[in-house]
């Protein structure tokens, strides 16, 4: 068969996707990945075809990396402008990209793929990385700063943020859809969803909602188990002394690079504790660093974190699910969106701690939070159980076979 699988957003967006498209074509289908052209060198690595489209997610997020400090319909304000942008030259390409394909996949912040699909009358599926993106009483919606329990206010929050949610969409979308021939859709988030979403997620860390409005087939996380060994220079320092404190935020920018640094440094110093910084989209590091403290940038989480003592990271769907996977105690610092409902999955599951969200964070509060997991036999004991039982269940499921039993 013939799969295009489109995404957008961030790495944690598109590295699963690219890792279902290598599972297919090691099981000789013909895919090919289209997103932003930060991650086409990713996909080169896993010897996977890759379009790219629209604009750099990366840049994006530089340019506009004070948003984090503001609400979450600033943020959204910030994501439509890109989404507009980008989402008529994306849906033409689509459309000529995935003529003649049997399957059309989205995940992430995709709203030009099902579309596309629409137009050339060919299935559709998305994947989810997140059970919060589902319509559920059981959690927030995914676009709102934080997470409860209580059922009654997320069961009247969904349709409060669903709603001009959707009449945003449908504006963005309306002049692209017109442009290959299509009309409005009535109801942009379930076409978004399509008629038999994946969700691409540990059930050790999450699961299906019971009250998910559309049937819900769950997989593993598509995040790899291995990676490229780690830099010589990293091995050493890992053999050098004790287990260090991990301290990353993957893909979420920062503008006051050097602040945070310096903030985590202090952190560092006063529980006397050995670290790795890495320096991600934030840019953090870049300062002269402490013996005991080493900077890194792109290296393979899968390798690296059973090797630490905790790992303090954003809360992104693939970070938690690796760190969940090494069985390291964590810390998460949640900056926006999925973020949220992960960092109160790890709370409720004993895997680890929340911090304070990122924006309010300090160095008082991190060593705080460090401390709470540093030493800790009984979280450290959970944390271990939990990742031999996710280790277990990750490769127990095709995902080929999951993702195109659509066409049972």
């Amino acid at each position: 068969m013939r799969i295009v699988l489109c995404g957008d957003g961030t790495r944690g967006d598109l590295q699963p996707l690219i890792e279902l498209a290598a599972c297919l074509s090691a099981a000789r289908h013909d895919a090919v990945v289209c997103g932003p052209p930060d991650f086409a060198a990713l996909a080169a690595a896993r010897g996977v075809a890759y379009e790219p489209l629209g604009e750099s997610a990366q840049a994006f997020f530089r340019d506009h990396a004070s948003m984090l400090r503001r609400s979450p319909l600033a943020i959204l304000r910030e994501a439509f402008a890109y989404v507009e942008r980008n989402v008529a030259a994306k849906l033409v390409a689509l459309v000529e990209i995935a003529r003649g394909a049997d399957l059309v996949v989205a995940g992430g912040a995709e709203l030009a793929a099902s579309s596309a699909a629409e137009r050339l009358g060919i299935p559709y599926r998305y994947v989810c990385y997140c059970p919060a993106v589902i319509p559920s009483d059981r959690h927030a919606p995914v676009f709102i700063d934080f997470d409860t329990p209580g059922r009654w206010r997320n069961r009247a929050l969904w349709p409060l943020v669903i709603r001009p949610i959707e009449v945003a969409v449908r504006r963005m979308q309306g002049p692209a859809r017109r442009a290959v021939g299509l009309g409005p859709v009535r109801r942009p988030y379930r076409h978004l969803l399509g008629e038999r979403p994946l969700l691409a997620a540990d059930a050790v860390l999450a699961d299906v909602p019971p009250d998910a409005p559309v049937p819900v087939q769950q997989i593993p996380a598509l995040h790899p188990l291995g990676g490229e060994p780690l830099p010589a220079k990293l091995a050493a320092f890992l053999d050098a002394g004790p287990p260090p404190v991990y301290v990353g935020f993957g893909s979420m920018p920062d503008d006051a690079p050097a602040a945070t640094t310096r903030l985590v440094l202090a952190a560092i110093e006063r529980l006397g504790v050995r670290a790795v910084l890495s320096s991600g989209w934030a840019q953090l590091g870049g300062l002269a660093l402490p013996e005991g403290v080493v900077e890194v940038g792109p290296v393979a989480h899968p390798h690296l974190f059973p090797r630490c003592a905790a790992i303090v990271h954003h809360g992104g769907a693939g970070t938690t699910t690796t760190a969940l996977r090494a069985g390291v105690p964590q810390v998460v610092v949640p900056h926006l969106a999925d973020q949220f409902y992960w960092a109160r999955r790890v709370r409720e599951l004993g895997a680890g701690v929340t911090a304070p969200r990122k924006s309010r964070i300090d160095s008082a509060s991190l060593v705080s939070a460090l401390g709470a997991v540093l030493d800790n036999e009984a979280l450290a004991a959970r944390a271990a159980d939990l990742g031999a039982a996710a280790r277990a269940a990750a490769g127990a499921m095709d995902p080929v076979a999951a993702l195109l039993a659509i066409f049972d």
